[in-house]
């Protein structure tokens, strides 16, 4: 596989994972050493390969903690620089491994140059584990959902050991079992680990039994409304919603009575409630985390 320039931006997690191997394999060393500092241009981000949380399921979060952080940094013309963000040169550009926020927090403060950086040196595998390790340890916690699909992609990607991956990502050794599990049946179905890379949790033990998960068909207009709504919430609440799940439940109930019973009957709350009740039965079978 040949890409130019930006394309593995628009690439998933497989093709992403596939196209870094093998560039990395071309040019593995930098092009001027381990950097101290770097340009915000040149602090790259591929969340679908090392960003172990799903943030599109948490803006609120994701944009109070980005507030916290643009403060702290205060004005562009002298500039408080943060903790040095963790980058990994993959053959043609330093990737961000650790300091997704940091790095959006700097842009929305608009300071663009001497950022402080800390280089890793490793494989494509260490590097995805590296950004395991680094971000579980960040202020802002992986949920259950992220825990196990961040486990499932080191199971599937690497040779790390039981013990190693469940003391990374925070679950229990038994759920990385059977993990390797499921990972022997995909391969006996052909599956390359960029592929399984590539799935989350749940879309792997589907995989492995020979089904499929329902996919919900979300209008295109409809996506875009939902993200501006999103966006909205998030900059005039922060992550207050999800501190005080139980006063904005009863808030969106006082707002219209009809709304709660009406959320129930959408193909998006559906889906929620079905990936709930998986999270639950997930916890009375491994019950470890």
């Amino acid at each position: 596989m040949r890409f130019d320039g930006d394309d593995i931006e628009d690439m998933d997690t497989a093709e992403a994972l596939e196209a870094i191997r093998q560039v990395f394999a071309e040019h593995p060393e930098g092009p001027q050493g381990d950097p101290d500092v770097l340009d915000l241009e040149e602090l790259r981000t591929l969340e679908c390969v090392f960003q172990p949380r799903d943030l599109s399921f948490r803006e609120g979060d994701h944009e109070a903690h980005v507030d916290t952080l643009k403060k702290a940094i205060g004005k562009p013309e002298k500039p408080q620089y943060l903790d040095a963000i963790t980058v990994w040169w993959g053959g043609d550009r330093w990737y961000i491994l650790d300091g997704h926020h940091r790095r959006l927090a700097y842009e929305r403060a608009k300071v663009k140059k001497g950022i402080p950086v800390r280089a890793f040196t490793g494989t494509v595998e260490e590097a995805l584990a590296q950004s395991v390790s680094l971000n579980s340890k960040d202020k802002l916690a992986m949920s259950l959902r992220d825990k196990m699909n961040t486990a499932w992609r080191l199971t599937a990607y690497t040779d790390y050991s039981k013990s190693k991956i469940a003391a990374e990502c925070g679950v229990g050794e038994r759920s990385v079992a059977n993990m390797r599990s499921i990972r022997r049946a995909l391969i006996d179905l052909g599956k390359s680990a960029e592929k399984m890379a590539g799935m989350a949790w749940a879309e792997a033990q589907l995989e492995a039994r020979g089904e499929q998960k329902l996919e919900i068909d979300q209008d295109a207009a409809t996506e875009k409304r939902a993200k501006g709504y999103a966006k909205s919430i998030a900059r005039a609440l922060k992550d207050r919603p999800h501190k005080d799940p139980e006063g904005f439940a009863r808030a969106l109930q006082m707002l219209d009575e009809r709304l709660p019973m009406r959320l129930l009957e959408t193909n998006a709350w559906a889906d929620a409630l079905s990936d709930f009740r998986k999270v639950l039965e997930a916890e009375e079978e491994f019950g470890d985390y």
